[in-house]
């Protein structure tokens, strides 16, 4: 045993030392925390902690063994007990200081919630002015769910698909103007990076055709999320952002000429915080074949770049923007105005959404935590490259997981399933638009259900069919419609062609001679509607968004009838 106090014991000190260094750089390399002040603070005192703590052991064992062998011996020759030389204080006290200031750091990062909220950038609007759905001109996206099924079969036609494997993510982006989904490509493991080298490519799937078909495209790459050592994206991102926080994984997305880059949201906090602060994101750009990089403002990103505020991110701030709104107390005690988002979008609790402008907004729909009730409170649309937070307020609609159950109860015999679901406008009433899939995540159709009333829904192939459906059976209800763009308010004279009472629905529909649209007349209002025959000359004011009919037919009048 080594004798306290002599060069001997010092040199076992100085390799503990050593060997806890050569620890602690190990640990650093791969759990790459921040380099920001209040990490530094935190990382030393923790790990000062535990070095501190590990030579107060090795001392007391040094003293009870030195102690143990002096009374073994102390009958054949004297033996002189040198107890091990103390720690010193000082150190001590640092690490004791250390740990308070970064202690109080980190409670201040969990107990300062307003700030974090005002710091987002927001607008409320009623849901009345929420984004409108027109036909043919809203781009209705497939379920990532589809796209990966669709990908991994298209996988063959990776070369040496042996050593890749296809990515859980699926971003969404426009692509020289339109709109896809970029599918990454993954390595299978360790040695099948060393084995293949550089990643051969990606797929690409246009976002809005429910029958598209994956495209490889050959672009080969070596820095990726699944790569090791300096080739891990996340780790090269890290080497040159060391002092930055990160709020998300990188992302992939591709420029105009199909080059692949990594896109991080970052940011860097205040001192001895790790609150984030929403007006000063970054974002992170690389290129995932060189691997040189560059960080951006949110006003200075490269033009390719769609979502440098990643989805990840997004749900983040949305959850901040649910709890945070009176503080961190309020939080537990009141909860006055909290809400809480449903998180049932597919990307990290939020859902993309590709809008008519060629920007990418991310939805979701929130409700109240203090209730079962299946009530949305309203929901937000956060634009992807800006980061502003537009929340549209809602009241007596049902939330997602609501709209989704009842979709799927019209699908129980097939075991279908509804995904997606996102809230628009439709001829003034909120609805909610849902993809159906099957249990291979295969499109089996589209349903559009009335947020406010669950018995009004249409169903359909494709989107614009299930849109008509949805809107013949607001007619049908009589249910009332407001003003969206495309509707037209107009005086209609003409011969009656085909006539059907629906006398269930107290409704009579028919047509006019040389006139495609269905008209459709409430007889409750119109009760000589039910005397309708076809060849009556007829006149009314309809309201027609493209040659659809909306609403109850007005101011009727069977000319024919005396």
């Amino acid at each position: 045993m080594t004798r306290p106090g002599t060069r001997r014991h010092w040199r076992w000190n100085l390799a503990w030392l050593i060997l806890w260094l050569l620890a602690t750089g190990i640990l650093v390399y791969f759990a790459l925390p921040s380099r920001n002040l209040l990490n530094i603070l935190l990382g030393n005192a923790i790990l000062g902690g535990l070095y501190y703590a590990l030579l107060v052991a090795q001392n007391t064992t040094v003293n009870l063994t030195a102690r143990w062998r002096g009374k073994k011996h102390s009958k054949k020759k004297k033996v002189v007990n040198e107890p091990a030389p103390g720690l010193p204080r000082w150190l001590a006290g640092a690490l004791v200081a250390l740990a308070l200031l970064a202690g109080m750091g980190e409670l201040h990062s969990y107990l300062s919630l307003k700030p974090t909220w005002n710091s987002i950038t927001k607008v409320k609007s009623p849901a009345k002015e929420a984004p409108t759905f027109k036909r043919n001109e809203t781009p209705v996206a497939m379920a990532p769910k589809t796209v990966l099924n669709r990908v991994r079969k298209s996988a063959s036609d990776i070369p040496h698909s042996q050593y890749f494997q296809i990515a859980d993510n699926v971003q969404a982006q426009y692509y020289r103007g339109k709109a896809v989904y970029v599918v990454p490509v993954e390595y299978s493991g360790f040695w099948a990076m060393l084995r293949a080298g550089k990643i051969p490519g990606y797929f690409i799937v246009d976002a809005t055709n429910q029958n598209a078909v994956p495209k490889f495209v050959k672009m080969p790459y070596r820095y990726a999320t699944s790569a090791y050592f300096n080739h891990d994206a996340f780790r090269q991102i890290y080497r040159h952002n060391p002092t930055w926080l990160t709020m998300s994984k990188p992302q992939l997305e591709i420029d105009n000429a199909g080059i692949p880059y990594w896109v991080q949201t970052v940011y860097r906090a205040e001192p001895l915080s790790h609150r984030p602060n929403y007006r000063h994101l970054h974002v992170v750009v690389m290129n995932a074949q060189s691997g040189k990089q560059k960080t951006y403002a949110l006003n200075e990103m490269p033009k390719f770049i769609d979502e440098g505020i990643t989805s990840e991110a997004a749900a983040e701030m949305n959850r901040y923007y649910g709890i945070a709104v009176h503080g961190f107390w309020n939080r537990y005690f009141g909860k006055r105005d909290i809400i809480k988002p449903t998180n049932n979008g597919p990307e990290d609790g939020v859902t993309s959404i590709f809008n008519r402008d060629g920007s990418i907004s991310y939805f979701t729909d929130f409700t109240n935590p203090n209730t079962k009730a299946d009530s949305a409170m309203g929901y937000s649309m956060i634009n992807a490259r800006t980061g502003k937070l537009t929340f549209y307020t809602a009241n007596g609609i049902m939330d997602s997981s609501g709209a989704k159950e009842n979709a799927d109860q019209n699908y129980r015999a097939q075991q279908w399933r509804a995904s997606m679901p996102i809230l628009y406008n439709v001829n003034g009433r909120p609805t909610w638009v849902m993809t159906i899939l099957d249990r291979s995540a295969a499109i089996r159709g589209y349903y559009y259900l009335d947020a406010q009333d669950q018995s009004l829904h249409g169903n359909g192939d494709r989107p614009t069919s299930a849109l008509d459906n949805f809107r013949q059976a607001l007619t049908d209800s009589g249910a009332k419609v407001g003003n969206t763009p495309g509707t037209k308010h107009k005086a209609v004279h003409g011969v009656a062609d085909r006539v059907a009472i629906v006398a269930a629905k107290n409704k009579v529909m028919f047509t006019l001679q040389n006139d495609p649209t269905v008209y459709t007349v409430d007889t409750d209002d119109y009760p000589r509607a039910n005397l309708m025959r076809s060849g009556d000359q007829l006149s009314f004011k309809a309201t027609l968004v493209n040659g659809q009919s909306l609403g109850n037919v007005a101011n009727f009048k069977n000319e024919s009838l005396k």
